[in-house]
């Protein structure tokens, strides 16, 4: 490429071979070929072979015959900048060529006419524009029967060798992702809109205006219009700065041409220049200028890797691939029979295995296909969009360390049962699903759905976080969960997975959004909002639910907290508004798994059923205009055993507080309960219900302590897990309720926004 008003690129050589492989950074002036790598020579009369194109220094090829050529096949579609040749020292024979290129093979473009060589072994090189793109390169020569044209001994191709490699872009026209500002504030952002009606002027050396571009890119020159007809002499500086505090000057005591036509200033490429400013020299009696128009040039980021643009590229790809390989997947639909398949392939966790969109959500999954990952490991599948109809659009199978970010999910209604992504099989484990968003989504099945293997284990140490899961319904009565994190058949095998940090909103498929069927799992830290259902850990022994916001709307029906089932269960700092169903219930079963929760040989009926509690603890959770509040017990014949309900509050209007169904050995202490009726069939007495206002004041929309309530200082008995509150803060003064009593009103936890889930949340 040429230096100073195009792009001006780093050389880096690399050969043909490594062409395939990823590189970071920008796109780079590379070796395409060096003879013979990757190259095939040929002439139009056969004398030419192509052997003899071998890139070695004692290698001449001589051809007579003016027009004949040799040709180089670069293999794929390339940027050609310019070529390099060493040629025979001392020859004495004129030597004239032509440079031409072809995207075809049929029809070639010169480049480069009437060359005349250096004749010396040292590469020489022949400079031109930029050739995009150019799979085909031959030299033409012009000579006859008595003057050769020309022997030489090496031939090195350079250029871009990504497909998608960028030119001199157009990085800004002012007010289009710029943000401008000024030291003195006397320079309004919006003046900066690109209009040539809009003037700016200034007073006062040194004065600037700075333009943030938004990401790390390279900056070439900066177009400016000034106001035509301004008498008044204009000078400044350009500089650029990658941190917005040290700026560095690239073009200094600049003067405009003081007309309305867009006016270039060069200067030498500035890698990973997010900020430019222009500042000014002047005073009050000689404004440093009026201007119209700023445009800002130069290169963004190029994605590195093997660059594909149809279904059988694609396919390819993900046969050939290997540890490092990153395949970027081109705007564009990917659509065919069957699925796209990753198999038996490994990466490292230095060197993964990507497949990504160049374009987050442009990289379509659409029709009859999908994208299965088997038997594979520490692969990253990042930025596609997920259409297609009637098949899992991603299936996670006996993988592990795999990577699910910034997709989006939006598959194709069936009227049928459709799950959207799976994982389950043998040796699956440490797989992360963040930042993507599901939805809408109206058929039956999850939108995840944890299978295990065929050994009853579910996939273990897995992260589900920063989701953005939405608008699902219509509402039935089973088979529509959210996250089903497990099977009735698995859920004895222990998961250790942790679902974090994700908003449900207007979920509404069945009572469980999250239903989880395995043990040892945490479902932490998440946002349910407006919607139907609730948490509810159906099979499985040893979860904990904490930090979790459920914010209802009071109005439609069936929005619920957290139901349990199973042993040793922990509920804590949970904050539930607005709710029309239970809050929290401690159900009563019709199984008995025993004290221990593992029986010899349970039957699959026995796996199917809900499972008697035992040893559950509902702590520090607060309850707001619900309604209904905690409730221990239901109509099933086995009632929760050795349970604790403590440190919580609860405050309605209506409804009912806190309920004890028939006689259990649940020990209540330390509750407030406020607005209602606190209980059905038993007298509590005021340490283990207190019959209070709590004093909540309103903070960030949520309902929160207040200085003078009376829950401050007051919770009781010991629970050592509970070493923070809702808001992430340490608790300090073991207050009942979620909230931990503060004067601060930011916090490090809260209920998620969408803006902070999903493919473009940070």
């Amino acid at each position: 490429m040429k230096k100073g008003k195009h792009v001006g690129i780093m050389m880096v050589l690399i050969s043909l071979l490594l062409a395939m492989i990823p590189f970071a950074g920008y796109a780079a002036d590379a070796k395409l070929s060096v003879a013979p790598s990757g190259v095939t020579a040929s002439a139009d009369d056969g004398n030419v072979p192509a052997n003899t194109v071998d890139g070695s220094l004692t290698t001449r090829w001589s051809a007579s015959g003016d027009g004949q050529w040799i040709k180089y096949d670069l293999g794929s579609v390339k940027k050609v900048s310019y070529m390099k040749m060493a040629f025979i020292s001392g020859d004495t024979r004129t030597s004239n060529f032509d440079i031409q290129t072809s995207t075809d093979n049929v029809n070639f473009t010169t480049v480069q006419s009437n060359v005349t060589s250096s004749l010396t072994t040292s590469l020489q090189t022949f400079d031109f524009p930029d050739v995009d793109p150019a799979r085909y390169v031959r030299i033409v020569g012009h000579g006859n029967s008595a003057n050769l044209w020309n022997s030489y001994t090496e031939v090195a191709i350079y250029g871009d060798n990504s497909v998608s490699a960028s030119v001199d872009a157009k990085f800004s026209v002012s007010g289009s992702n710029v943000s401008a500002s000024a030291d003195d504030g006397n320079v309004p952002a919006n003046t900066v809109d690109g209009n040539l009606t809009t003037r700016w002027s200034a007073s006062g050396n040194g004065q600037w205006i700075k333009y943030d571009l938004g990401s790390n890119v390279r900056v070439a020159f900066i177009k400016i219009a000034f106001v035509s007809g301004d008498t008044r002499t204009s000078t400044f500086d350009i500089q650029t700065s990658t941190d917005n505090l040290n700026f560095s000057t690239v073009q200094a005591n600049v003067t405009s041409s003081l007309n309305t036509s867009l006016q270039t200033f060069d200067f030498t490429d500035v890698a990973s220049a997010r900020y430019v400013r222009i500042v000014g020299h002047g005073n009050s009696n000689n404004l440093w200028n009026s201007y119209t128009e700023v445009e800002i040039y130069g290169e963004a980021p190029v994605i590195p890797g093997v660059s594909v643009s149809t279904s059988a590229q694609l396919a390819t790809a993900l046969s050939n691939a290997s540890a490092g390989t990153t395949i970027v997947l081109a705007n564009g639909t990917y659509a065919q029979t069957g699925p796209f398949v990753l198999s038996n392939k490994n990466g490292t966790a230095s060197s993964p295995i990507t497949i990504k969109a160049a374009n987050a959500g442009q990289a379509i999954i659409s029709g009859g296909a999908s994208l299965q990952i088997q038997n594979s490991s520490n692969v990253v599948i990042e930025g596609l969009k997920f259409t297609n109809l009637g098949n899992t659009g991603l299936l996670l199978d006996g993988s592990n360390n795999i990577r699910v970010t910034r997709n989006r999910f939006a598959l194709q209604a069936t009227g049928s049962t459709l799950i959207w992504l799976q994982v389950s099989g043998v040796n699956s484990h440490h797989n992360r699903i963040d930042h993507n968003d599901f939805g809408p989504k109206s058929d039956t099945d999850p939108l995840i759905a944890y299978q295990g293997d065929n050994n009853g284990n579910i996939s273990q140490y897995d992260v589900i976080e920063y989701n953005y899961f939405h608008d699902v319904g219509p509402w039935v009565a089973n088979g529509k969960e959210t996250i089903r994190l497990g099977l009735s058949g698995i859920s004895l095998s222990n998961g250790y997975n942790t679902i974090q940090y994700n908003l449900f909103e207007n979920c509404d498929g069945e009572p469980e959004i999250v239903s989880v069927k395995s043990s040892n799992n945490t479902v932490r830290y998440n946002t349910f909002k407006t919607s139907k259902g609730g948490l509810t850990s159906r099979h499985g022994h040893n979860n904990s639910f904490y930090g979790n916001y459920f914010l209802g709307d009071g109005v439609e029906s069936e929005q619920a907290g957290i139901r349990i089932y199973g042993n040793d269960h922990k509920i804590y700092n949970n904050y539930m508004e607005n709710l029309t169903a239970n809050a929290i219930i401690l159900d009563n079963a019709d199984y008995d798994g025993g004290t221990g929760g593992y029986p010899s040989n349970p039957s699959a009926d026995d796996l199917r059923a809900q499972w008697k509690i035992y040893r559950a603890q509902v702590v520090n959770n607060t309850i707001v205009n619900s309604t209904t509040g905690i409730i221990v017990g239901s109509g099933k014949p086995l009632a929760p055993q050795d349970s604790r309900v403590a440190n919580n509050i609860v405050r309605n209007s209506t409804g009912t507080l806190y309920n004890e169904v028939g006689t259990t050995n649940t020990v209540f202490e330390g509750n407030i309960g406020y607005g209602s009726t606190v209980s059905n069939n038993s007298s509590r007495t005021t340490a283990q219900i207190w019959n209070t206002n709590p004093l909540f004041t309103t903070v960030n929309g949520l309902q929160k302590l207040s200085s003078t309530s009376p829950a401050i200082n007051a919770a009781v008995g010991s629970y050592t897990y509970v070493t923070e509150d809702m808001d992430g803060e340490a608790r300090s003064s073991n207050d009942i309720g979620a909230d931990e009593r503060s004067s601060s009103t930011t916090f490090g936890k809260h209920p998620m926004t969408v803006a902070e889930v999903g493919p473009n949340a940070p």
